[in-house]
């Protein structure tokens, strides 16, 4: 498939024909999709061995970074570096890690085909990531952290019902809805939110609300999306 982008302006400079391409309908793939891919190409490969194997790569992978050892692999080059610069006296406080492209990666980048698409006129939600468990689109841990990415989810405007809510199943009247204190990012592409104090095992869908337009003007009137997927609560223990 390739890769679908928008053209948008960019608001960086003053030339009005100024524009960058933002890639659009991008599949996230987790560790257990991941899992299921290797031991279908592959049977011999058992799904329970494959994530338990990428559970202690992880560990060394992490106490060799930990050391300041970098790691090369066919797909990605792991690196620390040492950011920013320092004044004569002083020394640096701090190292940082930097991920790139592995032989394997870089050649299949080449291969990326490139489809120009419109923009989408309304709000969307195409992913729900919770954070603690590490999953999309199938749980959230009450008071965790929830990544939301889409299309025009920014909130915005003063209408009460803009936000961002967690909608029972079990219980029509219950609905969680995330203070404005604990969205931590509000971009048009992607929210970062705490999620509330839900019920346990309570399934739930996510809405959000907003009269954001993608200019300095909001919208007179609110638009809304639910992503049609139910999703589990769980207790991450951090009561």
């Amino acid at each position: 498939m390739p890769l679908k982008y928008v053209l948008e302006s960019n608001l960086l400079t003053k030339d009005p024909n100024d524009r960058y391409a933002r890639p659009v309908d991008v599949r996230t793939h987790t560790e257990e999709d991941l899992a299921d891919a290797v031991s279908k190409r592959n049977p011999s490969i058992n799904k329970s061995f494959y994530l338990a194997m990428k559970a202690t790569e992880a560990e060394v992978i992490t106490d060799w970074v930990t050391e300041g050892d970098s790691i090369l692999t066919k797909t990605v080059h792991i690196h620390p570096t040492i950011p920013g610069t320092v004044k004569e006296g002083e020394h640096p406080k701090e190292a940082a890690i930097k991920v790139t492209p592995g032989k394997l990666l870089a050649e299949a980048a080449k291969k990326i085909r490139l489809q120009h698409t419109e923009p989408m006129s309304q709000i969307r939600i195409e992913f729900v990531h919770d954070i603690q468990s590490n999953t999309t689109n199938d749980t959230i841990t009450r008071g965790g952290t929830v990544k939301i990415t889409g299309y025009k989810l920014k909130i915005a405007g003063e209408n009460p019902a803009v936000g961002v809510e967690f909608l029972s199943q079990e219980d029509p009247e219950a609905i969680y809805k995330v203070t404005p204190k604990n969205i931590l990012i509000n971009n048009p592409s992607e929210l970062l939110v705490i999620a509330p104090r839900m019920v346990v095992g309570e399934k739930v869908l996510v809405k959000v609300t907003t009269q954001y337009s993608g200019t300095g003007t909001p919208l007179k009137s609110i638009r809304s999306y639910t992503l049609d997927k139910e999703l589990t609560v769980i207790d991450g223990g951090n009561e």
